[in-house]
């Protein structure tokens, strides 16, 4: 018990220092995570390169968007399309997802990603369009993002056990902490 109090010392020592604490109360502590950090983690586990039956897949360039206004992240990736039939196809894609923690991995991951834009050669293909650059694309991004955490607690630290909650608000990812 008295590790578990010292950890929580700790941790809020820490983050008084680095300055991203949004809130203290009662039930917890929170604290605000910027796009920046969220994008640090996400360069450092790109390029995503996965082979389907139909050819190669590629996500490359990730790009963190946390809106006002909206309690879902904005996940952009570079997607570039290749087999041995047609010319390397490229284009952008922007996955939305509302954020869950999962304690035994100390990560936060998108929960139910969507496709929101798909975007090859120039074109735009809508959420409906079912072409075969689209068909072959979107269980792939979909995997990715339900798997590639977008921010990371070390999960041998102590912090990891006393998340409490997350959410999207004001434009920044919140962690909430507790005992």
């Amino acid at each position: 018990m008295k590790l578990r109090y010292f950890g929580a010392f700790a941790l809020l020592g820490m983050l008084l220092l680095t300055g991203c604490i949004k809130d203290i109360n009662p039930n917890g502590m929170t604290i605000a995570i910027p796009a920046s950090q969220i994008n640090e983690t996400l360069q450092k586990q790109f390029p995503i390169t996965e082979k389907t039956q139909y050819g190669k897949v590629t996500l490359a360039n990730p790009k963190a968007l946390l809106r006002k206004g909206s309690d879902r992240i904005e996940a952009g990736s570079t997607v570039i399309f290749s087999n041995a039939l047609i010319p390397e196809q490229k284009g952008s894609v922007y996955v939305s997802g509302k954020p869950y923690f999962d304690a035994r991995t100390g990560s936060v991951y998108l929960n139910d990603p969507m496709i929101e834009k798909l975007d090859i050669n120039g074109y735009k293909l809508a959420s409906f369009l079912h072409g075969s650059v689209a068909d072959i694309v979107k269980p792939v991004i979909n995997e990715v993002f339900k798997k590639i955490p977008i921010y990371k607690i070390d999960k041998n630290s102590i912090q990891g056990s006393l998340v409490k909650s997350v959410s999207v608000e004001d434009g920044s990812l919140l962690l909430r902490f507790g005992l």
